[in-house]
């Protein structure tokens, strides 16, 4: 396969090693601080499939590059969902494939699949509050983080007793029908997310901790080996309905 790096900083880079290993072929690298930082047929170099990791500013008009060159697209760029209606809208026009997700490691969704599980079990405890804290390197841009945002979605989802989530604490203190997600953004941490379960007595977490990033790389990469050839808008769990059971 013939990838196109839109995007070349750490995780383009680490994407680049796992392509490479894997056997596959970078064709393109797409970068404001590349001489190749425009987003064209001619530039993408016959590529089958680009995987963007940029910024969140610059996410939507990439996809709609992409579509237009007639490209399919792993997007790992967070904090843009917000235009997900605008970036479909082109890949479907376009008729190309695209894959975006808030995270590609596989074990981040095996975390979001036992969150679900505990938000479940958790919900008949009601002396039990729920809170999510995350943590990320200094340059990341978004908070709260794309993942944490996909698991308060889920745990409001779940949870009879929360009716909303909320990144910041309101004057008064908290509402207990809402929540909180806590961020950190120090250092280089590869990323980290918690739920946990503050009882009167105890406390539990559920944790999940990445120790670098070639794991986020290699699901982006099995992502572009997915999408390939496909017309749509798609997530990772499409990919993983048969990997993992709902």
């Amino acid at each position: 396969m013939k990838l196109a790096l839109v995007g070349y900083g750490k995780m383009g880079r680490a994407v680049e090693t796992v392509a490479l290993e894997k056997g596959h072929e970078v064709v393109a690298r797409i970068d404001p601080t590349l001489d190749t930082h425009d987003i064209s047929a001619e530039t993408l170099a016959g590529a089958d499939v680009a995987i963007e990791f940029t910024v969140p500013d610059a996410a939507v008009d990439n996809i709609k590059a992409l579509a237009t060159a007639g490209v399919d697209t792993v997007v790992g760029t967070t904090g843009w969902h917000d235009r997900l209606d605008e970036a479909a809208a082109a890949v479907n026009g376009a008729g190309t494939g695209m894959l975006h997700a808030a995270n590609f490691s596989l074990g981040v969704n095996l975390f979001l699949r036992l969150a679900r599980m505990a938000a479940k079990m958790a919900d008949a405890l009601s002396e039990y509050d729920v809170h999510i804290r995350e943590a990320h390197h200094r340059h990341k841009v978004d908070h709260p983080s794309g993942t944490a945002i996909t698991l308060a979605d889920i745990l409001v989802e779940e949870l009879a007793r929360k009716e909303s989530w909320s990144a910041t604490l309101p004057e008064g203190g908290p509402h207990p029908q809402v929540l909180y997600i806590a961020s950190e953004r120090v250092g280089e941490t590869a990323g980290s997310h918690v739920v946990g379960l503050e009882g009167p007595d105890d406390r539990i977490e559920l944790r999940h901790e990445a120790r670098t990033r070639v794991g986020f790389a290699r699901g982006a990469v099995a992502a572009a080996e997915w999408v390939q050839g496909k017309s749509g808008v798609f997530t990772l769990d499409d990919m993983l309905a048969e990997t993992f059971t709902s």
